[in-house]
């Protein structure tokens, strides 16, 4: 095997997992949820999920987001097919929120999970409107718009909250 191909190939897996860091945090939650179902019987199915898409899909994707759109401005909105701006900043430190939010939810009470979830689905599902509005106005169909990104904005929300009523229901 030419070892620039090997390389090639690695170089590739990297940028996937960097430009859908989202899909790869919820695949690495679905498998610690496969995980800490094997060895602990003991928590309900609902508290394994939760605490896993918590911590991966929204936790650490979020802080991703936050360090991409912090110190990546300019190649961050170029994915989603905008021109970078101030805003940018601000976007940082939504995500950096819901990003320190998702990683203390880990173990949080259920009134706090509960306003974790709520903020999240606001904001997500927010974000999937305007992601929809930019494919309809503007045929933006970018990756950071139209690829991965939005539907985790569509799916994270609706897991959690899945998870949420089922914990509020005691399963």
């Amino acid at each position: 095997m030419d070892m620039n191909t090997g390389l090639d190939k690695f170089s590739d897996y990297i940028t996937w997992g960097l430009t859908n860091f989202d899909v790869a945090m919820f695949f690495l939650a679905m498998v610690f949820i496969v995980f800490n179902r094997v060895i602990n019987r003991k928590l309900p199915e609902s508290e394994i999920v939760y605490r896993w898409m918590a911590l991966f899909a929204l936790g650490f994707t979020s802080i991703y987001a936050f360090a991409m759109h912090a110190f990546y401005p300019q190649f961050t909105a170029e994915q989603i097919g905008w021109i970078s701006t101030p805003f940018e900043y601000e976007v940082a430190i939504a995500s950096l929120a819901f990003g320190v939010l998702g990683i203390v939810s880990f173990s949080a009470s259920l009134g706090f999970r509960i306003a974790t979830v709520i903020g999240v689905m606001i904001w997500m599902w927010g974000d999937a409107a305007g992601h929809i509005n930019q494919m309809i106005i503007n045929s933006n169909f970018s990756v950071g718009n139209a690829g991965s990104w939005f539907w985790m904005d569509v799916t994270l929300p609706f897991i959690l909250l899945i998870c949420i009523l089922k914990m509020k229901e005691g399963k």
